[in-house]
């Protein structure tokens, strides 16, 4: 049994621990409460708000995490190699488990803890709980707002771009915000099976499509490919933190895991999903990433789902938006849900269907969704939003207060024996990680956000066809200027490139690189933009 779990939360009482479905039933009374000493302190006690088993736990855990993530895995592989990338989602996977684990463990060891502001409130008082609030917050309104540019991408594609990318990201917020709406996890545990066979079912399409394709749907159609995979990649310090930082957001909702177990039947069995949950995630980023990138090498796409191109990019999304519904749907509801406990708490409004609940609650989905909406045009390129929500948001709730939280469990006893010495010293290192990560990579994602802008990869916020722009890679060695060609296909440019850039040709109403001079091979001449920092 793990050290944390040694010491009880109150006065041990005999009981019975609920260990699968059935039993879960026969845990709660047929009257409206939760009757038991785990349940002390807990935010939601009627059975309406504590539906949830350990398998629709699972689910919710794995849709959670399995989003718009895994759709930017191959494209980071481009930049570090699929070796470091292997190796960074494994330890990515491992960490973010085990403070995961940290988050239920202190949760557990203090009553009344229901969410990750509440944690930060005991370990630094009320300062404390405000800036984790606003970090959670913070978090799911851009995670969500990446969701919405997927989605929105998605209507694009099935569509064949003739309505505007504005349009159908407004769309995505208006479902998200009826579906969020619905009031308890319970009730949305159908609708999250769905969301998460759909888009595991796109993603699986996209893996075996690249794999039957001559070539990718962004490399050049004419030629030889000169595609490049590279096992370790030598990126600068900008694009390299970048593609850790996008890999890490992979792993990045295990914040919300703490009031998901607000509205499990029994507490305890939240390990069981965690474990099982967080292993299937790691083994499918694993595979996914690995094999999308060694089909389509620098050609990938980001999202990913368009790698294939043609037919199977439209199937892929078109199977994929029940899951980018779903994701927004989700994040949504725990950020609500998050500003329905804190306004509500301790009233009779909470879990009273009372017009103050409904007004809190329906003001919070819609507020959200609004604000969502918002970020995604304001930054609407996919990756980058990514970037930043791994560093500026991710990183401090995911590693630094959990870590935080360790040290306030195992300080104690840390001289008892070496290995609480040396996890009190993991601990210590995750601070210092995390705050690097958030500090540094916000800074360059920011940066790189900035670049796009002046550089004219994308448009204005808020126009209909954001990335119209042409991304130019800046090469130290020649000063040349080279169009990757991972984006000569990108649906969102191809219709938009009508004038000639520096050192091309136009020719038969397309635009066309001429041959890189210096003895370049087509391989040779693309390498990760250093500059940008793009993955």
């Amino acid at each position: 049994m793990p050290a944390h779990e040694t010491e009880p939360i109150s006065n041990p009482s005999e009981k019975m621990s609920p260990a699968n479905e059935t039993s879960d039933i026969a845990y709660i009374n047929s009257k409206t409460e939760v009757v038991d000493d785990e349940d002390r302190g807990e935010v939601f006690q009627q059975a309406e708000y504590r539906a949830l088993g350990w398998v629709r736990t699972t689910v919710i855990l794995m849709k959670l995490c399995f989003a718009t993530g895994v759709l930017a895995i191959p494209s980071a592989f481009s930049i570090v190699g699929y070796g470091p990338g292997v190796v960074l989602l494994a330890a990515w996977g491992a960490l973010t488990t085990y403070y995961a684990y940290i988050m239920y463990a202190f949760r557990m060891r203090n009553p009344g803890v229901h969410n990750i502001a509440d944690a930060a409130a005991v370990l630094g008082g009320p300062v404390a709980r405000e800036i984790a609030a606003a970090l959670f917050l913070l978090t799911w309104i851009l995670a969500t707002g990446s969701g919405f540019i997927g989605l929105a991408q998605g209507f694009q594609v099935l569509s064949s771009r003739n309505v505007c990318m504005v349009v159908w990201t407004l769309v995505a917020a208006a479902c998200t915000a009826l579906l969020s709406s619905i009031q308890t996890l319970g009730r949305l545990a159908i609708l999250t099976w769905i969301g998460f066979a759909s888009i595991f079912t796109a993603v699986f399409i996209v893996v075996v499509g690249v794999t039957q394709v001559d070539r990718p749907a962004a490399a050049p159609q004419e030629g030889p490919v000169g595609m490049e995979v590279v096992a370790v990649g030598h990126p600068g310090f900008v694009p390299g933190l970048v593609a850790a930082v996008n890999l890490f957001a992979g792993f990045g909702s295990t914040p919300t895991f703490m009031p998901v177990i607000a509205e499990i039947m029994s507490p305890k069995l939240f390990t069981k999903s965690l474990f099982t949950s967080q292993a299937f995630l790691a083994s499918c980023y694993i595979s996914f990433g690995v094999v999308v990138y060694l089909y389509c090498g620098q050609y990938v796409a980001s999202p990913s789902l368009g790698s294939a191109g043609g037919t199977l990019e439209k199937i892929a999304y078109g199977i994929s938006i029940p899951g980018f519904i779903m994701t927004s749907t989700l994040w949504v509801h725990l950020a609500a849900k998050f500003l329905l406990v804190r306004i509500l708490r301790d009233t009779v409004h909470l879990q009273n269907h009372s017009f103050t609940h409904w007004v809190t609650w329906l003001g919070s989905t819609i507020g959200i969704s609004a604000v969502a909406f918002i970020s995604a045009g304001a930054v609407p390129f996919f990756s980058y939003l990514i970037g930043l929500i791994g560093s500026l948001c991710c990183a401090p709730t995911c590693l630094v207060i959990p870590a935080l939280m360790g040290l306030s469990l195992d300080w104690k006893t840390r001289g008892v024996s070496k290995i609480k010495m040396a996890t009190c010293r993991l601990h210590i290192f995750t601070v210092v990680l995390g705050s690097f990560i958030t500090i540094s990579g916000t800074y360059t994602t920011i940066q790189s956000i900035a670049d796009a802008y002046n550089s004219g990869e994308v448009g204005r916020p808020f126009t209909c066809r954001p990335e119209v722009g042409r991304l130019l890679e800046w090469n130290k060695d020649d000063a040349r200027q080279i169009p990757p060609p991972v984006l000569e296909q990108n649906s969102l440019i191809e219709s938009e490139m009508t004038q000639p850039q520096n050192g091309e040709a136009k020719s038969g109403g397309r635009t066309k690189k001429k041959p890189a001079t210096g003895g370049d091979s087509p391989s040779k001449a693309f390498r990760a933009p250093e500059r940008l920092g793009v993955v």
